[in-house]
């Protein structure tokens, strides 16, 4: 395979060199008409005129020098060359390439465009940026009938949607997808993607994620993107959505519909699901393909890294919300969300525990039933008023109420290579909760009368008290004479806060054109209380009335942090700024345990730098944070919470002193249509916090927090894609990425000490085919190694290497029919006996539209035809190595029926 692989990328990259001496070129220079200086930032389009639309071939900007150029333009083709930039008149020209023509247009010269000059409309300019703001016309970019917007999406240059909806725009993430500028559903892009048809959309808008960086301090390589989708005219004005429903085998179903009504500012959108398919309810990414193909998998995760996919079990799940946006005039505008969500998720697992001592390999081996249900109300809202251009005031409040039961079987056999058995337990629990949350955050934002100066204030509240009553029986028999057997019923009464109130204001003043000086200041309340209160079973009254005070807590933080923040910034020429700040930190602690034991009162300074250095699309930056250890962590006793495993506290435990370092780039070759990106990290840490611990042969367990110096982890990620040019109705994209991770951590097992250095490195090769909108082809490959090194202690150490390759595919063919398909093969060889080692996961539909523009939808579809589907974790973790395996849905067919509809309202 190695050796064929080379010899593959060879021969590919000859066909793409081969194909490109078939092409042309245009290039040529941009000046001003008047002062004959070079116009940068230009947008140069090339179009295919053989149709009314113009289809967009390529496009790219004028650099410093004004200078430009477009490789591999189609030979044989006429096209047309349109030349835009904001405040001058277009150009335009018409022209046929020959093969290997290189046409140099020279020194072009741009025409301002005067103040009563009349713009004619009529031509479209398929890509129009200001600023930071790029515009893509929609009618530019053909889409088959009845696509939806990520369809379109997929043609915009710069843009890219994985197999789970995840949009990217010049390697950064989208954040959220507005519709005319407005909220649309719990800011969860794919609900606008996958469910707003394409030719709905006038322009799609895409610029940085500024929304809380008002003063734009922020770089710009570390900003994501935000899309806003612009409606047609005649749409802002109409009634339109989606409903479906479906029945399948083994009592599998599913219904939903995606109602919206739009008139001029009022927006109001009404959201419904319900099916036991693993969807989420507000991710419709699964609820109208197959079924999901996200629902299996192989996850691993070692020393803190973790990777592939974590067991979902099988959900029911029904939700449903409503969002309101609305303008009051041009300085107010409202967005009203209410989302209600329930769903009941059953486990099935089957656990592999190996832990080393020595020369002794304890194994756990465990089965566990699990129904969860839960059920959620969630009320949002989000207000921006700007009384005036210098103004903006946000106020954003959010209000939850969840409950949630669950009820819980176990069983298990411990056993080591030199006793077997050791014991046996059978145990089962039942709890319930409540949580309610209330947190707004207020903001106020002034730009003041010198350019560049503001003040800004930032209110923020959290309120959040909840309850748990569980319920736990445990039996266990153990073999050996020296620990005893036991058996006990008990209850745990939870009552939790988290209260949190603070505010900050900031002020920002530039001295001159280079030197910017600001300086904050904040103040922080919050209090916290974690009260557990155990009873065992009194067989004399039925109750549970027996207090346990070794296995209660009652546990209150009360915390007061204060800092103030100078800083400074300085722009270099070439676009180079440096920023640096200096936070001084006091935090006063107050600690109370109850339980006759004294509190523990802290008083904390800190002086905590930052500095970052910013050039383009380049940031490099380093910080230093400060984290309080847990008051769980610093009790003065002793918690036994089960004869077989008890935590003793540390109240001298030190706060973690963290230095944090990281670097960012993306680039976007406009016009070769590559994308590069790359991030890296860096954390060390002081007095780091980790459990000392002790194991004896008969697996009885304690753990104590230590503060110990050393722990540091890094990682390292980068991206390449590349669009090649589309060739004969052919369009190719390849992606690559690359992750790279490591931590060094340390731990003390029965007074020995040991260090765990885990690596993983993940490989994935993506590629995408287009011929026609007619077949598309997406398939991925996936490679992911582990390996982990001790040092200190004699434990054998691990490497894991896990294969996962996938690919979806849609053929568009004959008319009206839709042939959708999925495969992912997943394979882990070192899983334990009795464990599944690969599946192969296969998933076909076939659609068939009908009505009038196929506004009605039917689908048949099969999920996992193989019925193989399995979910599998392995975690690497100190001394243990444990492995997890849950059923989930497995093969069923479904029968789904589709309708869009969509009605202009004039009322």
């Amino acid at each position: 395979m190695y050796k064929i692989l080379p010899l593959t990328v060879l021969l590919l990259f000859a066909g793409v060199l081969s194909r490109a001496q078939n092409k042309g070129t245009i290039k040529g220079k941009l000046i001003d008409s008047l002062d004959k200086k070079t116009v940068e930032f230009a947008t140069i389009a090339v179009l295919d005129t053989r149709d009314t639309t113009s289809t967009l071939v390529a496009y790219t900007l004028s650099d410093k020098e004004g200078s430009f150029s477009l490789h591999n333009m189609p030979a044989g083709v006429p096209l047309k060359v349109l030349i835009t930039f904001v405040a001058y008149q277009p150009y335009r020209k018409l022209f046929t390439l020959s093969k290997g023509e290189v046409l140099n247009l020279g020194a072009i010269s741009m025409r301002p465009r005067q103040l009563k000059e009349v713009v004619i409309k009529g031509e479209r300019m398929p890509i129009v940026i200001r600023k930071d703001t790029i515009e893509f016309d929609a009618e530019a970019f053909k889409t088959r009938p009845n696509a939806v917007v990520e369809d379109l999406l997929k043609k915009l240059p710069g843009l890219e949607v994985a197999s789970d909806g995840t949009i990217t725009v010049m390697g950064k993430n989208v954040t959220k997808i507005l519709v005319d500028g407005r909220e649309f559903f719990v800011n969860d892009p794919r609900i606008a993607s996958k469910n707003l048809d394409a030719d709905m959309i006038a322009k799609v808008q895409v610029y940085d994620d500024r929304e809380n960086d008002p003063d734009h301090v922020v770089p710009a390589a570390q900003l994501n993107k935000i899309i806003n989708l612009k409606f047609k005219k005649i749409l802002k004005k109409s009634l339109f959505g989606k409903v479906y429903g479906g029945a399948g085998t083994q009592d599998h179903y599913q219904a939903g519909g995606l109602i919206n009504l739009f008139r001029d500012t009022l927006q109001v959108s009404l959201l419904g699901v319900s099916n036991n398919l693993n969807s989420t309810g507000f991710d419709f990414n699964d609820l109208y393909t197959m079924g999901g193909v996200n629902r299996g998998g192989v996850a691993f995760s070692q020393g803190g890294f973790g990777f592939g996919r974590v067991p979902a079990g099988r959900q029911t799940t029904t939700s449903g919300g409503v969002n309101i946006n609305t303008d009051y005039g041009k300085k107010l505008k409202v967005n009203l969300s209410y989302l209600y969500n329930h769903n009941s998720t059953a486990f099935n697992t089957v656990t592999n525990r190996q832990q080393f001592l020595a020369d002794t390999i304890a194994t756990t081996r465990s089965a566990s039933d699990n129904l969860n249900t839960t059920g959620k109300h969630s009320l949002s809202a989000s207000v921006r008023w700007k009384p005036d251009q210098a103004t903006e005031v946000k106020y954003d409040p959010v209000i939850n109420i969840a409950q949630n039961n669950s009820t819980t079987g176990y069983s298990s056999n411990s056993f080591s290579n030199f006793i077997n058995p050791i014991n046996k337990a059978v145990n089962s629990n039942n709890s319930s909760g409540n949580n309610f949350r209330f947190e707004h955050a207020l903001s106020y934002n002034r730009q003041l009368k010198k350019q560049g100066a503001s003040v800004n204030i930032e209110q923020n509240l959290q309120f959040n008290p909840s309850r748990g009553n569980g319920f736990d029986n445990q039996q266990l028999t153990s073999y050996i004479t020296s620990f005893p057997s036991y058996t006990f019923m008990r209850q745990d009464i939870n009552n939790n806060r988290d209260n949190d109130a603070r505010i900050k204001a900031s002020y920002r003043y530039p001295i001159n054109q280079k030197l910017v000086i600001d300086v904050s200041a904040g103040l922080d309340y919050s209090n916290q209380l974690n009260k557990v209160s155990t009873y065992n079973y009194n067989p004399a009254t039925g109750r549970y009335d027996s207090l346990l005070l070794v296995q209660s807590s009652d546990l209150t933080r009360n915390k007061w942090v204060q800092n103030l923040t100078p800083g400074i910034s300085y722009h270099f020429p070439k676009n180079i700024t440096i920023t640096a700040h200096l936070s001084a930190m006091l935090q006063e602690v107050n600690n109370v345990f109850n339980r006759n034991s004294p509190d523990i009162n802290q008083h904390i300074t800190n002086l905590l730098p930052s500095a970052e250095l910013s050039v383009d699309n380049f940031s490099a930056g380093y910080s230093q944070s400060v984290q309080l250890p847990n008051i769980g962590d610093m009790i003065p006793y002793t918690v036994v919470f089960s004869p077989l495993f008890s935590v003793t506290g540390n109240p001298d435990l030190k706060p973690t002193t963290r230095d944090n370092f990281n670097i960012n780039f993306n680039k976007y070759n406009f016009q070769n249509g590559i994308i590069f990106y790359i991030s890296a990290s860096a954390s060390f840490e002081k007095n780091s916090i980790f459990r000392e611990r002790t194991l004896d042969a008969q697996l009885v367990e304690t753990s104590t927090p230590i503060n110990r110096n050393g722990r540091y982890n890094y990682g390292f990620s980068g991206r390449f894609s590349k669009r090649f040019a589309k060739r004969k109705d052919l369009q190719f994209n390849a992606t690559s990425n690359l992750t790279i991770s490591k931590n060094h951590d340390f731990y003390v097992l029965n007074h020995q000490d040991g260090y765990q250095d885990s690596y993983s490195i993940n490989i994935t090769e993506r590629f995408s085919v287009n011929w026609k909108d007619i077949i598309e082809i997406n398939p991925e490959y996936t490679v992911s190694n582990v390996h982990t090194v001790y040092s200190g202690v004699n434990f054998n150490n691990q490497n894991y290497i896990m294969h996962n390759a996938n690919a979806h595919f849609n053929v568009y063919w004959p008319k009206r029919m839709n042939l959708e398909g999925s495969y992912t093969y997943l394979y882990n060889p070192l899983v334990p006996a009795g464990f599944q080692k690969n599946s192969h996961l296969l998933s076909l539909s076939l659609a068939r539209g009908f009505l009038k523009k196929d506004r009605g939808e039917i689908k048949l579809s099969c999920y996992d035809i193989f019925n193989q589907n399995i979910s599998t974790t392995r975690s690497v973790n100190e001394n243990s190595i444990t492995d997890v395996q849950s059923q989930i849905i497995k093969r069923y067919f479904m029968l789904t029926l589709q309708f869009k509809f969509n009605k202009s309202v004039t009322k």
